[in-house]
């Protein structure tokens, strides 16, 4: 971890596009999406039941960048965590990123 925040997770080469993925951030566990030119990261484990949210769909339209819980259907915002469709009724951490040398690196917001 730099001494600004930010932890280096993987290389921007090995996060395929518009697929989720389960990334450890020194213990946190953390879903990583690449939409283009832009990535997400945010909280995997649903705030409802504690599903893997990389192993839900997610949708990119217009403003709306989505995740989808695969259990039970929760609905979160890519960019802020927050939720968009319940029964999850408390967000889920969400980080901003940023590339580096080739590397994607995110910290807390």
């Amino acid at each position: 971890m730099s001494e600004d925040g930010w932890i280096p997770l993987v290389n921007l080469d090995d996060v395929p596009d518009r697929k989720p993925m389960r990334v450890d951030a020194h213990g946190a566990d953390v879903l990583l999406v690449r939409n283009g030119d832009e990535l997400f990261a945010i909280g995997n484990r649903c705030s409802h039941q504690g599903a893997p949210l990389h192993k839900g769909p997610v949708r990119f339209g217009g403003s709306l960048r989505t995740v989808q819980c695969p259990l039970h259907g929760s609905t979160f915002d890519l960019a802020q965590g927050k939720v968009l469709r319940g029964p999850a009724t408390e967000p889920v951490p969400a980080y901003e990123t940023r590339v580096t040398e080739g590397v994607v690196e995110i910290r807390p917001r």
